[in-house]
């Protein structure tokens, strides 16, 4: 994948790049929107390869990772989906959001994976389940399982246990 663009710059999207940039992998372009244009200056500051730009040019990569929260997705996948590029793939890290419903929301666009990263993968430890909708190739699901290696174990599973994952893995965790 030529692009990345992150929508959403916000912990999780930092823990990927460093983790990327500790296994000396960081993509070499990857463009960072967030409403919040400080927390993607922040990390075009932080990574050399990483731009803050327009929702628009994060939207356009070849890789778009959509890292925010549920509530907000509904309002923000349709301007994404304006964007998206027909042989793009995007990658939702939203545990509840079903294949079904994020392709609905991007106006019928159906190249999308589904992840949930946790935070062991700063250091190339994480756990991180991946589903992929039926629309992606075989070479596509490896290549995309190829960039997150490096952050972990990335085993692929059935759609309906990603948000179980999330619970287990990341969420979990965090507040014990």
């Amino acid at each position: 994948m030529k692009t990345i663009g992150f929508i959403g710059a916000g912990r999780i999207a930092c823990i990927m790049l460093e983790g990327w940039d500790q296994a000396g992998v960081l993509p070499d372009a990857v463009v960072a929107f967030d409403a919040n244009s400080d927390a993607a200056e922040k990390l075009a500051a932080a990574y050399p390869t990483v731009k803050s730009g327009s929702l628009a040019e994060a939207a356009s990569a070849d890789l778009v990772i959509v890292g925010l929260h549920p509530p907000v997705l509904a309002d923000v996948l349709p301007e994404i989906g304006r964007h998206l590029k027909p042989s793009a793939i995007l990658l939702s890290l939203a545990p509840k959001v079903r294949f079904a419903d994020l392709s609905r929301l991007l106006g019928g666009f159906a190249r999308i994976a589904r992840q949930n990263p946790n935070a062991p993968s700063i250091v190339g430890q994480g756990y991180n389940p991946i589903a992929f909708a039926p629309a992606l190739s075989d070479a596509e699901r490896e290549a995309l399982i190829a960039l997150m290696v490096p952050l972990g174990d990335c085993p692929v599973v059935d759609e309906g246990t990603i948000e179980a994952y999330a619970l287990i893995s990341a969420m979990g965790p965090t507040y014990l």
